[in-house]
């Protein structure tokens, strides 16, 4: 392994500061705040540990208004997971005689380890919160899956719809600890009745301790990597709904009591609270379930692994191995090949310690120290050589504040600052002492117009892009490029003389997004007259976003050979749908307004279109009565229920039959909502 030298902060004093443009921001209470205080899985939710009564998490959401511009959705869950199931084992032994025949720094042990005496104490600790992780994915309703761990080894699981303000225990979910300890562990080599000894008794315990815990990212099925007490690392795989366990393997290390976890694709760090630090690859072909990669930290340290980052470099083919150590910053580059050669540098960053960390984008990293330093770690990777430089970032009024998080959104446009003061003030108040500020901003500006279209794909639902869509909304609640906002995509430009398109259907959807942040803007603003203006193009966008969707669904239709019974009604609503509009449209044009000139040019385009379209499928004409609810991609009319099929993005409703829609779709293709390009979620009445 090549070494690179080891960089410090105090090398990079001229470096030109970055500057972090603080878009939104918002208090959270937290009580018993820590240096990395949170995570993320994926950059869209955060789940925060600092608070004794309650769990937070917050939701990255692109529905966020002019009043209340924070981009998150705060859902919060009562710290109820009070359970202790090593006391059924702690039960089963006679600890007398075990205090007794210990020595005194296994007597100090024993009584100081709340986990081992519980049983025989009069005033147990309050079970805390060690980790709080998001599932990867969604159980099979659609829910978002929340495990947590506590100090005494009790893992539970917690369920809620997206956006919900509340997570609700899963009940239905495995009791992930009672099924290590009495099911999955083989019998202990010694009969509990017989454990006469501390260290028998230590052994006996910490085996089903489970200190922490990971979720491996598999696809199509749930895998729990549990990390003990005694070193051991067990791999569930768990059911579809996370009900009971299919497979399990177990790996026995070296290493001491695990305290940290972190998964990434095939790779697996685990960190022991000695410091010690390995690398393993998950291998379904081996007994274990993992094979050792490498040990990447020997030196017993005493400094456990608290933040650890595995980022991937396309360009190169390899990964990049981050982790924290007090004040340092161990870096590893691992090549892909088995025969590649590895590299390793380190960076010292100063300020006593390192108290958050998260990755950008192209291999750089950004940090905050516990002196309310932030930096942007860039890597240098050539000539087989691999080093580190720190370049500042610039927070203001920050001078008070300790950052304890850092995290980066998916399309790392976005970066949120989780700090909490650090100075005693002549009002030192409970509010002030337990309030956890949240900011959320960027330290470049892009185009997000433009990486909002190259990242749009026709099958994809624009949910994916919801930092982006947050960051463009954000932008027009500050007011920051709002006349190029305003200008974008003028109705004078849009031309329907050919075939309707997928491409042109998106392009009229980004102005949609545009033009509804512009409205949410304007309605807090004493002149009516822009609001109204920008309601009246609101109107005409609609009506082309429902028309070339349309046209896009009947040029479908036309080209089939037969029709469904669904098509044909389907084919039949929205011809009426597309009179319907024409005459709304017309109605409109006995206004005086400046968009005359555009609906006449769109109507008259529109029906020589529609007339082609109507003797192609050589359907009857029917009417809809308009005080009907329609299906916003079929416009059938919607039956009364209390079952709901709606966009996630702007709630319009479709048919409940996912299968009869899909009918009037290519094969493969995915259900998106015709005006914003969001997913549909099904939400289903359960008595």
């Amino acid at each position: 392994m090549k070494k690179g030298t080891e960089a410090s902060a105090g090398e990079d004093k001229t470096a030109i500061a970055l500057k972090f443009e603080q878009l939104a921001k918002d208090d959270l209470r937290q009580d018993t705040v820590h240096d990395f205080v949170s995570y993320t899985t994926d950059g869209n939710c955060i789940t925060l540990i600092g608070s004794k009564t309650e769990l937070l998490t917050m939701e990255l959401t692109s529905k966020s208004s002019y009043q209340v511009p924070f981009p998150y959705i705060l859902a919060s869950a009562k710290c109820s997971n009070k359970k202790r199931p090593l006391d059924h084992l702690s039960l089963k032994v006679n600890l007398q005689n075990i205090y007794e025949s210990s020595n005194v720094l296994e007597m100090q042990q024993l009584s100081l380890e709340p986990a081992y005496t519980a049983v025989c104490s009069e005033e147990v600790p309050v079970p805390k919160i060690m980790a709080a992780r998001l599932a990867p994915q969604r159980l099979p309703g659609g829910q978002m899956l929340l495990a947590t761990l506590n100090s005494y080894g009790a893992v539970d699981l917690l369920t809620k719809s997206v956006e919900q303000t509340t997570w609700d225990h899963y009940g239905e979910g495995l009791s992930v600890a009672t099924t290590l300890r009495d099911t999955l562990q083989p019998p202990y080599e010694v009969p509990a009745s017989k454990i006469e000894t501390f260290r028998q008794f230590q052994a006996f315990i910490d085996r089903s301790w489970i200190t922490m815990f990971a979720w491996r990212p598999v696809d199509g099925k749930y895998a729990l990597v549990l990390g003990t007490a005694a070193g051991s690392i067990w791999t569930l795989t768990l059911s579809p709904d996370a009900h009971t366990v299919l497979a399990h393997c177990q790996l026995q290390t070296l290493l001491d009591r695990i305290c940290y976890m972190h998964s990434s694709k095939d790779l697996l760090l685990v960190g022991d609270n000695s410091g010690l630090v390995h690398l393993y690859r998950f291998d379904d072909a081996e007994e274990e379930g993992l094979c050792l990669v490498k040990t990447l930290w020997l030196r017993p340290d005493h400094m456990g692994l608290q933040q650890a980052l595995i980022t991937h470099c396309p360009q190169r083919g390899c990964y990049y191995i981050v982790c924290c150590k007090a004040a340092h910053l161990l870096i590893w580059c691992m090549p892909r090949k088995e025969n590649g050669e590895w590299l390793e540098t380190r960076l010292h960053a100063g300020g006593m310690k390192i108290t958050a960390l998260c990755s950008l984008e192209n291999g750089n990293y950004a940090l905050a120290t516990a002196r309310g330093d932030l930096y942007r770690i860039e890597l240098t990777h050539k000539s087989g050589q691999l080093s580190a430089s720190m370049q500042p970032i610039e927070l203001k009024d920050s001078e008070n504040f300790q950052p304890v998080g850092l995290f980066s959104s998916p399309h790392n446009n976005l970066l949120t600052v989780l700090s909490t003061r650090n100075k005693e003030y002549v009002l030192n108040t409970t509010l002030l002492r337990y309030q956890l500020q949240v900011r959320v901003g960027r330290l470049q500006r892009v185009d997000a117009i433009a990486k909002l279209a190259g990242c749009l794909l026709p099958n994809e639902a624009i949910n994916s892009c919801s930092d982006i869509l947050v960051e463009m909304r954000l932008d027009i609640f500050n007011g920051i490029k709002l006349e190029e906002y305003a200008n974008y995509a003028p109705f004078d430009l849009f031309a329907f003389d050919e075939l309707a398109s997928e491409s042109q259907h998106q392009h009229l959807q980004l102005k949609y997004h545009v033009l509804d942040g512009i409205i949410q803007a304007q309605r807090v603003q004493l002149n009516d007259q822009p609001l109204e203006q920008s309601k009246r193009e609101m109107q005409l966008l609609l009506a082309m976003l429902t028309m070339t969707h349309i046209r896009l669904r009947l040029q479908y239709l036309s080209s089939l050979d037969e029709l469904t019974a669904f098509q044909r009604q389907a084919a039949q609503s929205m011809l009426a749908q597309s009179t319907r509009i024409k005459q709304q449209l017309e109605q409109q044009l006995l206004k005086d307004q400046p968009l005359n000139v555009t609906i006449k040019r769109f109507l008259a385009q529109m029906e020589v279109h529609f007339e082609e379209l109507q003797l192609k499928l050589n359907v009857p004409k029917i009417t809809v009565e308009e005080t009907e609810q329609l299906c916003n991609v079929s416009y059938v009319p919607l039956k009364p229920s209390l079952e709901r099929h709606y966009c996630s993005l702007c709630g319009r409703q479709a048919l409940l039959e996912h299968q009869l829609l899909m009918e009037l779709y290519a094969p493969n293709s995915q259900l998106l909502c015709p005006c914003c390009h969001g997913g549909y979620n099904l939400e289903l009445w359960d008595a």
